[in-house]
């Protein structure tokens, strides 16, 4: 969970917070209304003020009901110090409510730990250590009362009227011993559980993201596997129709194998089956290579002369293309423990890549040089280029990127997967560096390890 997500969910949790203690509020004025009913109804003796206390709470909650109802406006500090300006007043309401049930009497003085509740429970973060706040302002509102009817600034009333002096200030001591240590304890119980409740919290949402993430990677395996399915499907079907249809015609008589148009037939139908047979090996290569079953023939090797066969064999098709294929580096030796045929095919993969994406008339360069303990080899080309977003994962097996000039490509989306995994089994890593319209550089680094 980001901050900007944590923030909102404190906002919503401290807001709710509000919502129960306007609620509560309303419960309290509407139990002071019926005490007070009741005792004038039997004749009993109350405070003279009850009444307009108590509409003063139903005023004061109305007001801050009416605060509530558009706080979802509020910056979270703003709401933070509505909720801590409003428990600082419920706490003396609190304290004139239990003076007018009865002061030392009054059995009321559990709405302290109701208070605390409220304002201890819930999603934890730095507004939870209110409920200390609550808590001091609860024993201070409190105690400040008890020291008033000792000194008889408060009138008493009720049975401490009866007590003398040394009794009224041993239960005064008594009381004010139990109710803030009671305080203290219960808001530290409050908070460490507030902090127990949050950390299972954010370990059931870090399972619970991780979980979906998983399903998501689930879900875009399986994707990819049906779009693989259709690419290899189609890219197997197409060299078999050409074979079998020129076979037909063989067959059929139609087309004579002593004459050069049979010829020419067999001819394609050869290719099409070397085609077929690159297919197949693509998948069988990156299967071995994604369940680490290929094993590496390693020998001291020339790169130079590794890239430089692989500049020959593909000479003839960049010619076609009228592309300029030349090599960026020394022809003196470079020496490394490598497999001589995977990284072979590392750069004739990179630079046939290369031929295919560039319009005719382009460059593709190879290079390779020494940097730090690495060898540093690299195809640049300057050709379609690639976007940014497709750059991460291209690499990924079955990934093409999809436009209207990769599209016309044949291809299975296994080159670069098989590029990157050659790498990888060599203790390398690969990257491309690229932009759409000004070409592409795929560059791979290679550890030097003596054989």
């Amino acid at each position: 969970m980001n901050l900007l997500e944590e923030q909102k969910l404190i906002f919503h949790d401290i807001r709710h917070k509000i919502g129960w203690s306007v609620n509560i509020r309303y419960v309290i004025a509407l139990l002071g209304l019926g005490l007070f009913s009741f005792a004038m109804f039997y004749g009993l003796t109350v405070i003279s003020a009850t009444l307009f206390l108590i509409a003063g709470l139903a005023g004061y909650n109305f007001l801050i009901h009416l605060i509530y109802l558009f706080s979802q406006r509020f910056k979270l500090w703003q709401l933070v110090f509505l909720r801590s300006a409003a428990e600082t007043i419920d706490v003396l309401a609190i304290t004139i409510f239990i003076y007018i049930t009865g002061g030392l009497d009054s059995p009321y003085w559990f709405l302290y730990l109701v208070l605390l509740v409220i304002s201890g429970f819930g999603v934890y973060s730095l507004a939870s250590l209110s409920v200390f706040i609550i808590a001091i302002f609860s024993a201070l509102f409190y105690l400040g009362l008890l020291t008033l009817t000792y000194y008889r600034i408060l009138p008493s009333y009720g049975l401490v009227v009866n007590l003398t002096p040394q009794q009224l200030l041993e239960l005064i001591l008594n009381r004010a011993v139990f109710v803030t240590v009671a305080f203290f304890l219960f808001s530290t119980t409050i908070f460490y559980f507030s902090k127990l409740v949050n950390q299972h919290r954010k370990e059931l949402m870090k399972k619970n993201e991780e979980l979906l993430g998983a399903l998501e990677k689930v879900k875009e395996t399986d994707r990819l596997k049906d779009e693989f399915v259709a690419t290899a499907s189609h890219e197997l079907r197409t060299p078999l129709s050409v074979v079998r249809e020129n076979i037909s015609l063989i067959e059929d008589g139609v087309v004579s194998l002593d004459g050069p148009k049979g010829k020419d037939f067999l001819t394609v139908a050869r290719g099409n089956i070397d085609r077929l047979a690159s297919i197949i090996d693509n998948l069988l290569d990156i299967s071995k290579i994604e369940s680490r079953s290929l094993v590496l023939k390693r020998q001291t090797t020339d790169l130079t002369q590794i890239a430089a066969k692989a500049i020959e064999l593909l000479k003839h098709k960049a010619e076609e293309k009228q592309i300029k294929l030349e090599a960026n580096f020394s022809r003196q030796p470079l020496a490394n423990w490598v497999d001589a045929d995977q990284i072979l095919r590392l750069f004739i993969n990179l630079i046939d890549n290369a031929i295919k994406y560039s319009d005719p008339g382009g460059e593709v360069i190879v290079g390779l040089e020494i940097s730090g303990g690495n060898i540093i080899g690299s195809v640049k080309d300057k050709g379609i280029g690639i976007a940014e977003s497709d750059r991460l994962k291209i690499f990924d097996r079955f990934i093409r990127v999809e436009n209207e000039k990769t599209n016309a490509v044949r291809g299975t989306g296994l080159g670069l997967s098989i590029c990157r995994g050659i790498v990888e089994l060599h203790g390398g890593r690969i990257w491309v560096e690229s932009a759409v319209s000004q070409g592409a550089k795929f560059i791979f680094s290679l550890p030097r390890v003596e054989g």
